[in-house]
């Protein structure tokens, strides 16, 4: 259940890091921006266990730009809101990236990957939020 739970709320961050609000409007940022986002968090992440190559980089954010095209499609046809997603689509969507991811990184890099994910989740769970 433990488990299950961290799934979706690092599912619940991945989906929230898509968001920005500005003015009182919801505004989705483009696709390459929340990609270029994304990998540089984690970029920063591993970086303890080896530094991500060129490669890397691009695969993680292709694997970022593919998503979030994905999620800005499946928003568009649910109404415009995050009502489009449930658990189990985004416990799906958790479950493939952590796939995609552990095939891009270094064993080490994906453990420290892993690490920062269960850290942001303690903070959040002792009302941090999501913030460092």
């Amino acid at each position: 259940m433990k488990k299950i739970i961290l799934t979706l709320m690092l599912a619940v961050v991945s989906l929230s890091s898509f968001a920005q609000f500005g003015g009182g409007q919801f505004q989705m940022p483009k696709p390459e921006e929340m990609a270029t986002r994304r990998a540089d968090q984690i970029k920063e992440q591993v970086k303890d266990a080896g530094q991500l190559t060129d490669e890397q980089y691009k695969k993680v954010y292709d694997l970022y730009l593919q998503q979030s095209k994905d999620m800005q499609a499946k928003m568009s046809e649910g109404g415009g809101g995050f009502g489009a997603f449930n658990m189990e689509d985004m416990q799906k969507q958790q479950e493939a990236t952590n796939k995609a991811l552990k095939e891009i990184l270094s064993e080490e890099q994906f453990k420290a990957y892993q690490k920062a994910q269960e850290e942001m989740m303690k903070r959040f769970q002792q009302g941090g939020g999501f913030g460092g």
